[in-house]
């Protein structure tokens, strides 16, 4: 207790001390965040390529459906279109690009983890720790095609040689891929919000390689 003058009295020195605010103690500084390897980010890699061929086939199919559908109504043969959709072109593969591209980007932009990087249990953030952003991912996605020369060489050793095992995609588009366990459990994004983004990334997927085969048709 205080006299008058404003002084602490020497015998409640301790219940002083005991009322200090917790809140004036630092926290320990939380343990920086651990890039995730080149493998394992090559097989999460791999399970997308084989995403977007399903994604391929599925549009595929559907469009020649649809072609069957319409040349019986109107009365005319599907096989000229059919051959059209079946040919290998630059336009084709132009659109295959652009469609797991256009995955990628939303995927991880918006969750940070496409299926293959779910399955892996790895996720895309920024370099500070923040959920990935649109404009982040677009560049690493971009920068990949540059990092999977030679097989992945490219990655592999700019990987080897930065300490948050970052690509020239991540250096760029200032992202880093980490464990999903990694992350506090209050900044992990929902599974909800993976399901839209994978939505999101499946249909843009879809819709380009259909636009180029409605493409191939009308031609």
């Amino acid at each position: 207790m205080a006299d008058p003058t404003g002084r602490v009295a020497p015998g409640n020195t301790v219940a002083t001390v005991m009322t200090l605010d917790l809140r004036d103690v630092p926290a320990e500084p939380a343990a920086p965040l651990e890039g995730v390897g080149f493998w394992r980010r090559a097989l999460a890699r791999g399970i997308d390529l084989l995403v977007h061929m399903l994604v391929g086939t599925v549009t595929g199919i559907v469009a020649g459906l649809l072609l069957v559908i319409g040349a019986a109504l109107g009365g005319a043969s599907p096989d000229a279109g059919l051959a059209a959709m079946s040919g290998n072109t630059l336009t084709s593969f132009a659109a295959a690009l652009l469609g797991a591209t256009a995955m990628h980007v939303l995927c991880e932009g918006l969750h940070g983890s496409t299926i293959g990087k779910r399955l892996c249990g790895i996720i895309v953030i920024s370099e500070d720790g923040r959920p990935s952003s649109l404009g982040g991912a677009l560049k690493r996605d971009v920068a990949y095609y540059a990092d999977a020369m030679f097989f992945g060489l490219i990655a592999f050793q700019k990987m080897a040689a930065s300490p948050k095992r970052q690509r020239i995609g991540d250096i760029w588009g200032r992202t880093m891929v980490v464990r999903i366990a990694s992350l506090d459990p209050s900044v992990r994004p929902s599974r909800l919000r993976f399901a839209g983004a994978t939505l999101a990334g499946l249909t843009a997927d879809g819709l380009m390689i259909f636009l180029e085969l409605a493409y191939s048709v009308i031609e």
